[in-house]
């Protein structure tokens, strides 16, 4: 008994032995995989080292907005490595602005006057949108309205009657369409039909006859034009001889501006008209390094260069008017960047 007793108790502390040393493995084995988690974190990049993600919204596609604002996002992408820009469509310049405030985009494209308008919460606007700030100056918007030559409409006081497309729901065209009308004595609510249709729809539209005319206001040459012009001659609508200059006195806002001849096939004669600045903006809590980094981006040489190849506009673009007559309050990451080039 007493042997057998001894050999039972023998086994039992070979048993605990052998389950202290598995149990002194699995701790080991979880104190490896935490150290190594640990350093894991320590170590490689982290979550806040990634690419920062921003949104970028243009204007639909086929118009200036676009072209240039994914042009600005791919060199952004390029040469801040902080950041990962994505380029979006949009319907024009207030779904950019309601895109910014809303934070549902964190850069965006905007004339220089609906911008203020916005700012302000005047014209259009019911309230304030001032969860923007501006970023800079960037290219001339020529107004450039346009219909097929056989039509035989040359100046606005010839649209009475006529269906009129004003670019995609969403943007602004429509109100410079609507006070062009006006200064020509037309009611753009009783005396035409307005619809929204995008660019490229615009086109195919008055090709085949469904529109009379297209508002535009972009920086030129304009792909929708340009594609147009191709298959068929057309005429940028003009204001009546002597309106031009009252409406300029009348809206300080628009800058005169002219398309020049050649800008597009069949148009060989220069065309005077009036435009405005397009700015770019951001929503005012961007980080102040990020947002000078960008700016510092897009106005460098090699940004300049690239922008005015990916579209003509963007020769217009200078680093000296970068700062100028902004609308609203400059992120205070764009103004370090300004003061730094001796521009503010």
């Amino acid at each position: 008994m007493i042997n057998q007793f001894r050999g039972g108790m023998i086994e039992s502390l070979k048993f605990l032995r052998r389950k202290e040393r598995k149990m002194k493995k699995i701790c080991l084995y979880i104190f490896l995989s935490v150290f190594l988690f640990l350093g894991t974190i320590s170590f490689t990049p982290c979550s806040w080292a990634q690419p920062k993600q921003l949104i970028f919204t243009t204007g639909a596609m086929g118009g200036g907005f676009y072209a240039i604002g994914g042009g600005m996002a791919a060199h952004i992408n390029n040469a801040v490595k902080s950041v990962s820009v994505t380029a979006q469509a949009s319907g024009g310049v207030n779904e950019n602005v309601n895109r910014l405030d809303t934070g549902v985009a964190d850069i965006g494209l905007s004339s220089h006057w609906d911008a203020y308008q916005a700012y302000q919460g005047e014209g259009q606007f019911k309230k304030k949108f001032t969860n923007m700030m501006g970023l800079g100056i960037l290219f001339k918007n020529w107004s450039e309205p346009y219909t097929v030559k056989k039509s035989g409409i040359q100046t606005f006081a010839d649209l009475k009657g006529k269906k009129i497309s004003v670019g995609a729901a969403g943007g602004s065209m429509h109100k410079f369409m609507s006070m062009y009308l006006q200064a020509h004595g037309i009611d753009p609510e009783k005396d035409v039909k307005l619809v929204h249709l995008p660019p490229m729809e615009s086109v195919d539209a008055l090709r085949d006859g469904q529109i009379d005319a297209v508002m535009e206001i972009a920086g030129i040459p304009t792909a929708a034009l340009t594609d147009l012009s191709v298959t068929q001659p057309i005429t940028i609508i003009q204001f009546a001889p002597g309106l031009r200059e009252k409406f300029l006195r009348d809206n300080p806002m628009f800058v005169p501006l002219t398309v020049p001849a050649g800008t597009y096939k069949g148009v060989d004669k220069d065309v005077p008209t009036v435009g405005m600045l397009a700015i770019w903006a951001c929503r005012k809590d961007l980080p102040d390094d990020l947002v000078y980094q960008m700016v510092k981006a897009i106005y460098s040489d090699e940004g300049l260069t690239y922008l005015r190849r990916v579209h003509a506009a963007a020769q217009s673009i200078t680093r000296e008017d970068a700062a100028k007559n902004m609308p609203i309050p400059i992120h205070p990451g764009a103004i370090k960047y300004y003061k730094e080039a001796g521009l503010m």
